[in-house]
């Protein structure tokens, strides 16, 4: 039965209905749809996680309003309509889309309901990468990604834009130069005028900072990237002027002011006093903010990278930096955001493999990602360093999108406390206590550090060793690597190494010397 008629016979119930009340208090029956009505959107099928297809499939769904005659439907992605009428019918490219359905009668009263749309990819389909996404008026652009070799045109923003050169891994166009700024869904088109979506790209002319959350430390270096940067003449954090220490087109490096612990504004000024504006996911906004902090968080990487067990992330040059300068114990911290409503785990992993631990599916680690969640972080251990030597680095999981990757570094850890005389016929040593957490917690770049106190007027030297032989090298005397000791110093380190680890596991860690007391020995 159409709707119409659903209605029609409503009325008619009611109106019986009402009649027969109306009989015994002499009164007349009373019923109107009229277009004074405000409008009414009556479905209760809608999919609790909204809707979700493929490419080749087409969206099809029946929006039930009253009063039905007198309103009108439309589909709104974003301020684009998609398409009007009650029932929509038809493609869309690949993509995530939050869809407004706006019901409207002829005296333009309104009401709406807003629903998620994912159309997948089809296998093979052509795509471009994260690259490039960011594009003035009049740019040539290169973007990179794979199948694109019968790519002619693309679609921004509703304009076509020829491509001037396409390989199966490129494609070049030129964005004309009255291209309005936005961001705008990116569609590749085919030979034949089929349509791929590929996600999103901002078009922004003027001189831009392309990030808005900045991390750092009080009185530390904070890097502002960006384009057109090279007329910066001020930028300022919680209002109070930052010492530029240098500046290019692309990017701006900055000294804070001395600040507590907390989050604040940033203004970037060029030298018309214009202030710039900022980058955030795509979106061009007026604000940005630093979180200053008592920790150091290293940013690794930094993006959008929509996590799914088939579309996981992963990048050589990662692995290879946190070889370099990750430590047990450092924390790996994932910034996420939440998008599947159904459900969303994800992990670290090196080969499919939880980076903590070396766990594999089903033990593999997972962590539950909530939609409050905006971070999930992992503890780096001896086998983190372990397995990064052998593969690359990767987050897997479904239902997120990986937004940013950083590195807390390891704070200092005590691991004994005493006062212990060191003489050569009087070391310390561990009884297998601390040697055991330091095979397990620390590693290559660590550092082991003692703190002494000088006690002997001729001399004084020590060494962190394994067997008498010197933690870092295995050097042997006279070769140990002692450390000379004044009546100033308070401390003494010595940086694990690959060595160091293959020591341990055959004995048990000393402090040997002459002429100091052993007060304290800790791990950072």
């Amino acid at each position: 039965m159409k709707i119409k008629n659903i209605l029609s016979a409503c009325l008619v119930c009611c109106g019986f209905s009402v009649a027969l009340t109306s009989c015994s208090n002499n009164e007349e029956a009373f019923f109107t749809v009229t277009d004074e009505d405000a409008p009414r959107i009556l479905n209760t099928d809608f999919p609790g996680s909204g809707f979700e297809l493929n490419r080749d499939q087409k969206m099809q769904f029946q929006v039930l309003v009253t009063p039905a005659d007198m309103t009108t439907v439309r589909w709104y992605d974003g301020d684009v309509l998609a398409y009007e009428g009650a029932y929509i019918d038809r493609f869309f490219d690949a993509g995530d889309y939050n869809l407004k359905i706006v019901a409207t009668t002829v005296k333009g009263k309104e009401t709406y309901r807003n629903i998620r749309m994912v159309v997948k990819a089809l296998a093979g389909d052509p795509a471009v990468g994260d690259d490039s996404r960011l594009q003035a008026p009049g740019d040539a652009v290169t973007m990179t990604g794979s199948n694109l070799f019968n790519i002619k045109k693309v679609k921004i923003n509703g304009r076509e834009i020829d491509v001037t050169a396409a390989t199966s891994s490129s494609i070049e166009y030129t964005l004309p130069a009255d291209m309005a700024d936005g961001k705008f869904r990116l569609s590749l088109v085919d030979e034949t005028g089929q349509s791929y979506g590929s996600g999103w790209v901002t078009i922004y002319g003027d001189p831009l900072i392309t990030k808005s959350d900045f991390m750092g430390q009080s009185e530390g270096l904070v890097t502002i990237p960006g384009r057109k940067l090279g007329d910066v003449t001020s930028v300022t954090v919680n209002g109070v002027e930052c010492s530029i220490e240098s500046l290019t087109d692309e990017q701006i490096v900055i000294k804070l002011p001395a600040l507590e612990e907390g989050v604040y504004d940033v203004k970037v000024t060029n030298n018309s006093g214009v202030a710039l504006k900022f980058l955030q996911n795509g979106t061009i906004v007026d604000n940005a903010t630093i979180k200053v902090s008592l920790i150091a968080e290293e940013i690794l990487w930094e993006g959008n990278h929509p996590v799914d067990w088939g579309n996981i992330f992963e990048k050589n040059e990662l692995a290879a930096t946190l070889k370099e300068i990750a430590k047990p114990r450092a924390i790996l911290r994932l910034y996420v955001n939440r998008t599947d409503a159904e459900y969303a785990k994800g992990c670290a992993a090196v080969n499919w493999a939880d980076i903590v631990n070396g766990g594999s599916d089903p033990n593999r680690g997972d962590v539950d990602i909530t939609f409050e969640d905006t971070y999930v972080d992992f503890v780096l251990t001896a086998k983190s360093m372990e397995l990064l030597e052998q593969n690359n680095f990767q987050v897997v999981g479904h239902g997120f999108d990986l937004l940013k990757i950083t590195l807390i570094q390891p704070s200092e850890e005590e691991l004994w406390a005493g006062s212990h005389p060191v003489d050569w016929g009087n070391i310390w040593e561990d009884d297998g206590t601390i040697t055991a957490q330091l095979k397990q917690t620390a590693g290559p770049g660590s550092v082991l550090r003692l703190y002494v106190n000088r006690t002997d007027g001729e001399y004084a030297k020590g060494c962190a060793a394994v067997g008498w032989a010197d933690i870092v090298n295995g050097g042997t005397d006279p070769n140990r690597g002692d450390v000379d000791i004044t009546f100033e110093d308070t401390e003494i380190e010595f940086k694990l190494t690959k060595k160091s680890m293959e020591l341990l596991n055959n004995g048990n860690l000393q402090v040997v010397g002459h002429g100091f007391d052993l007060l304290k020995i800790t791990i950072e």
